[in-house]
């Protein structure tokens, strides 16, 4: 049975897992290679489990581990042209690493991964639903910016989705960050704040989406009580009461070994 597990979730890193005990898909790997193999393990995984590893852009956050870790354990590597080229030439992809250019679809080991861009401010970046070899899908949706038309269609229907719940309005606001700083984050180059969040959850679980990990929670600027009430606020005016209507978590910033069935 499929599964989805993150290993760790902040402004500091980032890497998640789909597939079941035999085998998935790593998506990101802001993680050192030593707790990318403890951290599977708390799934009964190796890293001889990955099959590949897709990269959502070439943020440190969410590529610092992936050189190291696909070359020792020979995973191959997938990213947008823009995200492959600009890792090739800042060296953090090195050439000995086995390097794919991802399409719309990409097929590999039975699953199907579909990329959709988003507007982030780096070259390349997207964000992917994966169906896996046994009929069911989750969504990677994080350093959004905002929720494109293209990205609502391609999520509709998912059974589970890793959304970015990354900043709180006041928090960013009344902060230390630097004007510009606060300017960028919230920006349509950004990320989503928790009410952008919510309000995506709201469309999603209209399409048919019931479960949902908050995900990418700023370190400085939000607060994990904060990112769930926010979304179960807002989603209690629309009639819907969490652990009903649906199931919500919030992520730890390093997963001591909770997934999600699917």
């Amino acid at each position: 049975m499929s599964f989805f597990f993150n290993l760790c979730s902040s402004s500091s890193g980032n890497s998640t897992f789909v597939g079941d005990r035999e085998g998935g898909l790593l998506f990101d790997a802001g993680v050192g290679i030593r707790n990318f193999s403890k951290w599977l393990l708390t799934q009964q995984l190796t890293p001889d489990s990955v099959r590949g590893i897709f990269l959502t852009h070439e943020h440190s956050d969410h590529v610092k581990g992936v050189s190291v870790i696909a070359v020792r354990h020979h995973i191959p590597v997938y990213g947008s042209e823009d995200t492959i080229r600009c890792l090739i030439d800042t060296g953090r992809l090195t050439g000995e690493e086995e390097i794919h250019v991802i399409r719309r679809e990409t097929h590999l080991d039975g699953f199907t991964v579909t990329a959709a861009p988003t507007s982030h401010d780096s070259p390349g970046s997207v964000c992917y639903r994966v169906d896996t070899p046994d009929g069911h899908s989750v969504g990677i949706c994080t350093d959004l910016g905002y929720v494109s038309p293209m990205i609502l269609e391609m999520m509709a229907g998912a059974d589970h989705l890793l959304i970015e719940s990354n900043y709180d309005e006041d928090m960013l606001q009344n902060g230390p960050y630097p004007y510009m700083l606060k300017k960028r984050i919230s920006s349509k180059m950004g990320h989503l704040s928790n009410s952008q969040c919510a309000e995506m959850i709201g469309r999603m679980i209209a399409s048919g989406t019931r479960s949902f990990s908050l995900g990418h929670l700023s370190e400085h600027n939000n607060l994990p009580e904060l990112a769930f009430d926010t979304s179960t606020g807002y989603l209690s005016l629309l009639g819907l009461t969490e652990g009903k209507d649906y199931r919500l978590n919030v992520l730890p910033k390093v997963n001591h070994g909770e997934a999600v069935m699917l």
